[in-house]
């Protein structure tokens, strides 16, 4: 490997003469006020101590919630993609992660990590076990240099794709760059890597070329100070410890990479007997000009992601354009607000929202993106003769404008298993839309499949409730508070807006989970850290977000 580097107070004291005390000095009517001056002049000592605390507290405050330099600051802003991984993530999330991972014995016994020392050895050790450099050691030659946060980035050079390089953060060059030689010298391939280190970075590309031009576009702008970069890792929220940008130049290189071949279900299938439910066979299309998944990437406007821990669990987060046709054809708050409103004692449930004309608009999609030969209106024949319903005016009713399903605490997986029709079960889907025009709809289902327990159904308020349980039917009806509910809201960030959610409570299922176990006490012993789980997404403006969440005991 070859490497180009760029060139590279006493304290104050205010006293009264000497140092000494003032003089006291005997009041006399002309010097009545003077006390009061004395105990002003204490007061703005007394504030000036008070700020100096203050801002001492506010330095430590910004240094403990601070993110500290990313391997974005040595990258150029014509980084197409980027995954970086930070041991030192802002706030208490380092003391969070080890607190949170080493409940579960699977962690702390497999992984073995308490500190991120621990984890940068680890990380170290393994570049070393990859390389054959025997002579060389974590201790002696990695450890000395090896910082706390890395990247693996695609940068745009103008090429037919992008190039691959890795940003390390060093905290001594001197020894990063006889460490990154003596790793070069046991590679024994002809094309060795090349390397630039400098402002506190290890820049390492397929060849030094690479490497320099990389190093180059950087100085004249950084990823970091990149709008769209900023405007997403901004959507996102805070940084966690692996956090990802994709670039709207993501979208675009990657549809040149798919230009003129497109994997895709053959939907002339579906003209068999077998229906929609047995299509499984896919053909390579090769239509002329793009191809709809070539043209849904060409617009794609950006993104980025967050792994981040929580205090009492981690979260993965997404924040990306939420103009995208597949995205804003499914908003609507419906789904969360069916979910808020389901009894305190639900154990689990989904949510999800169908604004009006959603299905048209879906089968539109569909049959445009998969193409061969079948229109949106083959493809409703064909739904309708599947399940005997006129589409998609009967599936729209019977969905309404969003639907929720759940599951009560007291559920018994044993005895759902055993169950033959499922008579009993606590399990209930809610509707919200027209009652009777929902009736309807589920009687012409009753007609071709029989009165089957899962079809009862009762309703109220705008609501029906379906399930194979008239008393469970009704306990959801009445409704309740689980959306306020800790084990809720600590996986469910935003359940008011939200489009679509899911959430189960562990704690709840748990009696039931160790029925299931049979007394395998190792899955038990790492399910019983788990407090409850939730994945949720919604708009915020033109931005769509998503939001997945562990919480724990």
């Amino acid at each position: 490997m070859s490497e180009h580097q760029p060139p590279g107070g006493t304290p104050e004291y205010l006293e009264y003469g000497s140092g000494d005390p003032l003089p006291p000095e005997q009041p006399t009517a002309t010097d009545a006020p003077r006390p009061r001056r004395r105990r002003r002049a204490w007061w703005i000592g007394g504030g000036v101590v008070a700020l100096l605390g203050l801002g001492a507290g506010a330095w430590a405050a910004l240094n403990f919630f601070q993110q500290g330099a990313q391997p974005a600051e040595a990258l150029p802003a014509s980084t197409v993609a980027y995954l970086s991984i930070d041991l030192d993530p802002a706030g208490g999330q380092k003391i969070d992660a080890f607190r949170t991972l080493n409940k579960f014995p699977a962690f702390k016994n497999e992984v073995g990590v308490n500190s991120v020392d621990d984890i940068r050895r680890k990380v170290g050790e393994s570049m070393l076990s990859d390389t054959g450099c025997t002579n060389l050691t974590y201790d002696h030659d990695i450890e000395p240099w090896l910082g706390e946060r890395a990247a693996v980035a695609a940068v745009d050079d103008g090429g037919s794709s992008p190039d691959m390089v890795v940003v390390v953060q060093v905290t001594d060059e001197g020894k990063a760059r006889d460490a990154i030689a003596a790793i070069d010298a046991c590679d024994h391939q002809e094309d060795t890597a090349g390397f630039v280190i400098h402002d506190g970075w290890a820049v390492v590309a397929q060849s030094q070329k690479v490497a320099d031009e990389v190093s180059a576009a950087a100085g004249k702008g950084t990823l970091a100070d990149d709008a769209t970069y900023q405007k997403w890792t901004k959507a996102v929220g805070e940084a966690g410890v692996l956090n990802a940008y994709a670039s709207p130049d993501a979208g675009r290189v990657l549809a040149e990479q798919l230009q003129g071949s497109f994997l895709a279900p053959d939907l002339n299938t579906f003209g068999s007997s077998s229906g929609l439910a047995q299509s499984s066979a896919y053909q390579l299309t090769t239509p002329g000009g793009d191809n709809p998944l070539t043209q849904a990437l060409s617009g794609f406007k950006g993104a980025a992601a967050t792994l981040r821990f929580t205090g009492d669990g981690l979260e993965f987060a997404v924040a990306a354009d939420g103009r995208a046709p597949q995205l804003s054809d499914l908003t609507g708050t419906t789904g969360g607000a069916l979910v808020q409103r389901l009894p305190d004692d639900t154990a689990a449930a989904a949510g999800l929202s169908f604004p009006q004309g959603w299905l048209d608009r879906y089968l539109d999609q569909v049959t445009s993106m998969f193409g061969s030969g079948m229109s949106k209106e083959d493809a409703m024949r064909e739904l309708s003769a599947e399940t005997g319903l006129d589409v998609p005016g009967d599936l729209e009713t019977l969905l309404g404008s969003g639907v929720s399903v759940s599951i009560g605490d007291d559920f018994d997986l044993e005895a759902a298993e055993n169950s033959a029709d499922g008579s009993g079960l606590p399990i209930a889907v809610t509707v919200k839309g027209d009652p009777a025009a929902i009736e309807q709809v589920l009687d012409k289902i009753r007609a071709k499949t029989g009165d089957l327990p899962f079809l009862g159904s009762d309703s109220g308020d705008g609501l029906v409730a379906i399930g194979p349980s008239a008393d469970y039917r009704q306990h959801v009806l009445d409704g309740g508070g689980l959306g306020d509910s800790d084990a809720f809201t600590s996986v469910v960030p935003d359940a008011g807006n939200a489009s679509s959610l899911f959430y189960v409570d562990i704690d709840a299922l748990e009696p039931s989970i160790k029925k299931a176990a049979a007394g395998d006490q190792e899955t038990l012993d790492n399910v019983t850290p788990l407090r409850s789980v939730g994945a949720s997404s919604w708009t915020d403006g033109d931005v769509f977000k998503f939001s997945f969440k562990i919480s724990t005991n």
